[in-house]
């Protein structure tokens, strides 16, 4: 019996942090944001898609079809900490100004966290005009 439990605990520790691993530090989330979905709302016409990628500690981005964002060139990124709805603080700047792609690196920690519980962030672009955020979209598990 006694061997029977050594047995089944070492295959589960021997299991258990490559799955950990694959998952923590690594995700992939392809988004749609929207004017109507910023708080407060954002510029009415404004969409745009993006794919967010965490290695480790760094985050790219890629946005593309972007349409009906005022001042493009002072616009700027930001993944943001607030659940749907809600209005939170800036935990990732992507960028010192908006570029349709790109890498930054943070915190290895902030990274893991955003990776395993994408639903408590959001993505924003800023602008002049809309600087609470001219579109978001929550981030989502896929």
């Amino acid at each position: 019996m006694a061997r029977l439990v050594i047995v089944v605990l070492l295959t589960s520790a021997l299991l258990v942090p490559p799955l950990a691993s694959a998952s923590g530090g690594h995700r992939t989330l392809k988004l749609t944001l929207t004017g109507r979905r910023a708080v407060p709302r954002g510029a009415k016409h404004a969409h745009a898609r993006a794919r967010i990628a965490i290695r480790g500690r760094n985050v790219c981005w890629k946005f593309t079809h972007v349409r009906g964002l005022d001042h493009k060139r002072q616009a700027r990124a930001f993944i943001d900490k607030a659940i749907p709805g809600e209005f939170g603080p800036i935990m990732v700047k992507l960028g010192k100004r908006y570029h349709a792609r790109g890498c930054v690196s943070t915190k290895k920690g902030l990274a893991r966290q955003i990776a395993l519980s994408p639903q408590g962030f959001y993505l924003t672009i800023n602008t002049r005009k809309h600087p609470l955020g001219a579109m978001r979209a929550q981030l989502a598990k896929i």
